[in-house]
């Protein structure tokens, strides 16, 4: 973690500082998330799905390190990136070191913006799956670690369901922040969290992923076409023994009626033995 001077330092990153040599260095590693990463690139899934947090602080160095391990995940068409709070922690001059990410991103080209983007809300269609990215990740107070998503991406975002929908595509929904409020605080929430659920009850999705929580969790938004699965997964790099670092494997089927079934595997490290292990399927 390496502050490029003092114009990087603001009231958040210094207490950002503070709780990575207080704690959190010992609860997040990075040869942790190497091992998953490693097992992950292994298992050659068709795409994979990154809900944010690549940094601490938003620091270019930690923007740089992100590119990196993007790289190392995969190719830009075979893998999508949603930025986290965590990601968001500067002032507006130190994004555009973000450039870095931007391929992993953008919409594809016919769905994207004329400048080139990033463009929120993002679209990638792979074979029957539509992903649509959306950014809660804005700058905070101090004491906050809440998300937004803003009228400017949710106002399309209903229509953009709905074409995509109509295409006959399984729609996956990413964001950091979870938009039901299991097991997010108060002051860790997504503020327009009431409103995305309304327009994902409407306009209809298939699934919705997350990060923030950093834990293994499942949740629901009710819709008349039935629930939609909302799921989040533990830091990749966590070392903490409750919840341990993993990533979860989606299998998504094709049924009649334009339906999909959709499966979940949680593939989770050891920490005593460093070897990644499986949790049981579980259908949603």
């Amino acid at each position: 973690m390496r502050f490029s001077g003092p114009r990087e330092w603001n009231a958040k990153r210094a207490l950002g500082w503070i709780s990575w040599q207080a704690r959190r260095r010992r609860r997040y590693r990075p040869e942790i998330a190497a091992r998953l990463i490693d097992d992950l690139v292994a298992s050659e899934p068709d795409h994979i799905a990154v809900t944010g947090d690549l940094t601490h602080m938003g620091l270019a160095a930690e923007v740089a390190e992100g590119a990196g391990w993007l790289a190392r995940i995969g190719p830009p068409e075979r893998v999508t990136l949603v930025p986290g709070n965590h990601d968001a922690q500067g002032a507006a001059r130190d994004h555009e070191v973000a450039d870095a990410w931007r391929p992993y991103l953008n919409s594809d080209a016919e769905d994207g913006d004329a400048r080139g983007g990033p463009f929120f809300p993002s679209v990638r269609v792979r074979g029957p799956i539509a992903l649509v990215g959306l950014s809660s990740a804005v700058p905070t107070a101090v004491h906050l670690a809440t998300g937004r998503a803003g009228a400017a991406q949710l106002a399309p975002l209903a229509d953009l369901l709905v074409a995509l929908g109509a295409r006959g595509l399984c729609r996956v929904v990413l964001v950091h922040h979870p938009p039901t409020r299991a097991d997010v605080s108060w002051r860790r929430r997504l503020e327009d969290g009431e409103t995305l659920c309304a327009i994902l009850a409407r306009a209809g999705a298939e699934l919705v992923l997350h990060g923030h929580t950093h834990r293994a969790t499942r949740d629901a938004i009710a819709s008349p076409r039935g629930a939609i699965p909302v799921l989040g997964v533990p830091a990749t790099s966590s070392a903490v023994a409750s919840r341990p670092g993993a990533y979860q494997v989606l299998a998504i089927a094709e049924r009649s009626g334009g339906r999909f079934e959709i499966a979940r595997e949680l593939h989770e490290i050891d920490l005593a033995t460093t070897r990644v292990r499986a949790r049981p399927r579980e259908v949603l």
